[in-house]
């Protein structure tokens, strides 16, 4: 099983404190890219300290363009992670090996769809002491452990926007074009961790879900409805 990881670099500067993460995994992946988007921070000596894959776009890509690299890398796996993930030292391990055991798109933190009843529901932020179980939502994000085959659902399906919107178009193409499922990936001690600082660095002006317009999502959200996704129910 070979596994590609793609960190992604926008605004923040906490790269060389993933790739030291990413360094003491229980299982280092095959490919370490750095895709970075524009050059609003200067990375260029940490990806040659690390000897990282550095992909570095003049033209902003957004959301898309690191899912769209993978295609390239001979993997089985792929990871994407968001510039604000801090993962524990088996977190590689124990994401793939639930994508593998479940077949189903692994995440670090999940959703229900705005339309989904069980919307107000859902609690997916990891306790304090780091355990949780496996649950089934209706999409993923901030980390995706997901089957390189699958990408070519997620790009069957052109975007209702690039705006936003990559952790639905993967989730919902998937499940709608092939039955895949979405887990918040489970917990058994500390060390599966997704984030070590439980989502503290993702908290700052260049957040998402702070510069995203929610109603742009919802709009994501309908087109996969119209296009007859259907969502998880408990």
């Amino acid at each position: 099983m070979k596994i590609g990881l793609i960190i992604t670099v926008w605004k923040r500067n906490n790269l060389e404190l993933q790739i030291k993460q990413i360094l003491k995994q229980s299982i280092i992946p095959n490919y370490v890219v750095v895709f970075q988007n524009e050059n609003h921070i200067n990375i260029d000596n940490i990806v040659k300290k690390y000897n990282c894959i550095h992909v570095k776009s003049s033209y902003n890509t957004k959301y898309f363009g690191r899912f769209a690299y993978l295609f390239s890398l001979p993997v089985d796996i792929c990871i994407v992670m968001d510039d604000d993930i801090i993962p524990n030292v088996n977190c590689i391990r124990n994401y793939s090996n639930l994508c593998i055991k479940h077949n189903s798109i692994i995440g670090g933190n999940g959703r229900y769809s705005f339309s989904n009843p069980d919307y107000n529901i859902l609690k997916t932020k990891t306790p304090k002491e780091g355990l949780r179980k496996l649950q089934k939502v209706d999409f993923v994000g901030h980390l995706w452990c997901f089957k390189k085959e699958w990408l070519h659902y997620m790009f069957s399906i052109e975007p209702y926007t690039y705006d936003t919107g990559e952790d639905m178009h993967l989730c919902f193409s998937c499940k709608l074009l092939g039955n895949i499922n979405s887990y918040v990936g489970s917990h058994n001690s500390i060390e599966d961790n997704y984030d070590n600082t439980n989502g503290s660095l993702g908290d700052d002006n260049v957040a998402c879900f702070k510069v995203t317009s929610p109603e742009l999502r919802k709009n994501v959200e309908k087109y996969f409805l119209d296009k007859g996704i259907k969502f998880v129910s408990i």
